[in-house]
């Protein structure tokens, strides 16, 4: 094949629309699976090995044949296969939550079914575009590193991309029929004549079942993506009650207000917290996790004269909040996008309370649970001052009393002084709200003393994370 910027375009394109796929991939299963290490770890092994799987075959029929119109068929295959992805995801992540409850499985088993195929009909064009490329063996070296490195120049469109622009601007679905207009496109270049008309069905069956794809009657919920998380809003009913709440995971709910227009918080944890925090009577309060800022609210409300600076990771949650849960901007409210563990490392500012309702789904990240980050959130604290966190963990079973202990040493080092209110009578998994002091004091009577459970203080180079948290849910199922 003579045109060789033709298989050029072909390589750049394959290299982006797959990095694109992959982060479309982590994205579309955060809801349903989570967005754990686990789930990272399904997505991207089983799109190399079905990369892998493609480029072993791709390679050994391209030895038997030399049809550059292959490539195109490949191209349309992939598109085809980028669409059913839109269009069966929701029904396969629904059946794999309800048949399984191992997120280990259930991430590798979506991959397998819902990313592989498209994967390795990607990777089976590779070997079929370096074959076209190779006029000679003199050249044969040339001809491969330069279809690689487009190839890798495409990756690196394709994430800087996908990550920075198009998962902010556009939804999950669009970006896959963006992805699977790119792959008809360039499907064309490959197309000779005498199959024009067959081509024109194929790609026309694509585009209207992406066209239906993305006219299908939405849910009820309403998902929102912002350049770094995806987010559903949900309406519920709870004692009677109507409820709108965040949603970031497969579990639990991060912020909710009541549709009634009442402005006292939904939700136990967020009314202990600030119930612990109204009795200290601080002049500054540093809350790292800010959701839809309903607790930092409440509280400026409650304490006009306090300093109130929220510390969350996505910009895009104050448009959110505003359009979704009602939250007025407060004179004695300071939004500060930024990672929490940046933000306190870099700070010089000190509190009287640092509340911490950082949460990734169920899980706090690894960050917020080693030596070092409770070594530099101590720096922050004034020396009488009081430091509040939410956990989801337990006490009346041993995986759970392990993460909860694991959590405790990263504080009792440095405030020696515990609290402790239980969502549940028995102990058992649920929400809990820490307090920790370096002094003796007085706490609601909610609270009750908290007594060293000896846990292990883990680092920034070594915390088993996930498995400490996986055991936990697994032993309260």
């Amino acid at each position: 094949m003579k045109s060789s910027w033709r298989l050029g375009a072909a390589a750049c394109v394959g290299g982006f629309a797959l990095m694109a796929y992959e982060l479309v991939a982590a994205r579309l299963l955060a809801p349903s699976v989570g967005s754990s290490t686990y789930v990272w770890t399904g997505v991207i092994g089983v799109i190399i090995i079905a990369l892998s799987a493609g480029c072993w075959l791709g390679g050994r029929v391209a030895d038997y044949r030399h049809a550059p119109q292959d490539v195109g068929l490949l191209l349309i295959i992939a598109a085809a296969l980028v669409v059913a992805t839109m269009l069966n995801a929701n029904n396969v992540l629904r059946w794999l939550t309800t048949a399984l409850d191992e997120p280990r499985i259930q991430a590798v088993i979506a991959a397998l079914v819902l990313f592989a195929p498209a994967s390795f009909v990607l990777g089976a064009a590779s070997p079929y575009l370096a074959k076209l490329n190779v006029s000679s063996l003199d050249t044969a070296g040339r001809s491969v590193a330069n279809l690689s490195a487009l190839d890798a120049v495409g990756g690196i469109a394709g994430t800087f991309v996908t990550g920075f622009v198009l998962l902010g601007a556009i939804g999950l679905n669009e970006t896959l029929a963006l992805v699977a207009g790119i792959l008809l496109a360039t499907s064309w270049l490959f197309m000779p004549r005498w199959q024009w008309r067959l081509r024109a069905l194929m790609v026309g069956v694509v585009i209207i079942a992406t066209l239906s794809g993305l006219c299908a009657p939405k849910r009820g919920d309403v998902s929102v993506e912002t350049p770094s998380a995806h987010y559903s809003i949900v309406n519920y009913t709870n004692n009677g009650r109507q409820i709108r709440g965040l949603v970031t995971g497969p579990t639990g709910v991060q912020s909710g207000i009541y549709l009634d227009g009442a402005k006292d918080l939904p939700f136990w944890y967020t009314r202990r917290m600030v119930e612990t925090t109204i009795a200290a009577k601080p002049r500054t309060v540093l809350l790292l996790g800010g959701g839809a800022f309903t607790m930092a609210e409440y509280i400026a409300r409650q304490l006009p004269n306090t300093q109130i600076d929220v510390v969350e990771i996505d910009p895009g949650l104050e448009n959110i909040s505003q359009q979704y849960f009602g939250y007025q901007s407060l004179p004695n409210v300071k939004l500060i996008f930024n990672d929490a563990r940046t933000y306190i490392q870099r700070t010089n500012q000190r509190y009287d309370v640092v509340l911490i309702d950082v949460y990734n789904g169920s899980e706090i990240p690894y960050s917020l649970l080693t030596a070092e980050y409770g070594g530099e959130l101590a720096r922050i604290a004034h020396e009488d001052g009081l430091v509040v966190a939410n956990l989801i963990a337990g006490l009346n079973n041993t995986p759970c009393r392990e993460l909860f202990a694991a959590f405790d040493a990263v504080y009792r080092r440095t405030w020696p002084h515990a609290w402790y209110a239980a969502q549940h009578r028995d102990l058992s998994r649920g929400n809990y709200v820490i307090a920790y002091s370096k002094k003796p004091r007085t706490m609601p009577a909610a609270m009750s003393p908290l007594q060293p459970l000896g846990g292990t203080l883990y680092t920034d180079n070594f915390i088993p994370n996930d498995r400490l948290y996986e055991a936990c849910r697994r032993a309260v199922r």
